[in-house]
């Protein structure tokens, strides 16, 4: 790798919950800094940026929430986007764990899987084979996925499913999909910094999708 790599725990501010009263100014840090090193990416990520600052700190949440959690889109579990509940992604966590307590990286409330904490440690690791390996085999083929997931067709699925089972939709914002630039700004940025070789692994047929049809199976 001939380059410096992209700061891609500066990155991880645009997938982290946005209760914290700097997040709009982490936004903004982020979009200059892409302005300045990869301005395609930057580009991308302005209608975001946009967005983020001009909405309440209640429409933020409740976008985040829509997106990633309650009735969601994808999920920022990346884990389980590629393993579902197999096996594999158990032992995903589990070496995750350790390399987030090597590295000091302090995952708060969420997995050690999920996206935000993963972009922390890919920017601290000092193992270039594990990293490529992280990116190819984990976070690429995730991010493909959630990525499609933000298509008219994928959305109108999912909440069928949703609407089947708890009769109701939640309110979509206006800005609903606005989360997927973010998206794409990291598939440019990982795109740039990476020899790209997606080795995606097996897992349950139909994805997000059919997870969230499993999830309420059993639930119900």
């Amino acid at each position: 790798m001939n380059q410096k790599i992209l700061d891609y725990s500066k990155i991880s501010n645009l997938f982290i919950f946005p209760k914290a009263e700097n997040f709009v100014e982490n936004v903004n840090e982020v979009q200059q800094y892409l302005n300045s090193i990869l301005p395609d990416a930057g580009k991308t990520l302005q209608p975001f940026t946009d967005v983020v600052g001009n909405i309440s700190k209640i429409e933020l949440e409740d976008l985040y929430v829509r997106t990633f959690e309650v009735q969601s889109i994808t999920t920022l579990d990346i884990g389980y986007i590629v393993f579902g509940d197999d096996y594999k992604r158990g032992e995903l966590l589990v070496n995750l764990n350790r390399e987030h307590q090597k590295y000091g990286i302090d995952c708060g409330t969420e997995l050690a899987d999920n996206l935000s904490n993963i972009l922390k440690l890919l920017h601290v690791l000092q193992d270039e084979e594990l990293r490529d390996d992280l990116v190819n085999k984990i976070i690429m083929p995730a991010l493909i996925k959630m990525i499609e997931g933000f298509g008219e067709g994928q959305i109108a699925a999912k909440d069928r499913v949703y609407t089947k089972h708890h009769k109701t939709l939640i309110e979509k914002h206006q800005a609903f999909t606005i989360y997927k630039h973010t998206l794409m700004v990291l598939y440019k940025s990982l795109n740039r910094d990476f020899d790209i070789k997606i080795e995606e692994q097996s897992q349950r047929s139909g994805g997000f999708l059919s997870s969230i049809k499993q999830e309420i199976t059993i639930e119900s």
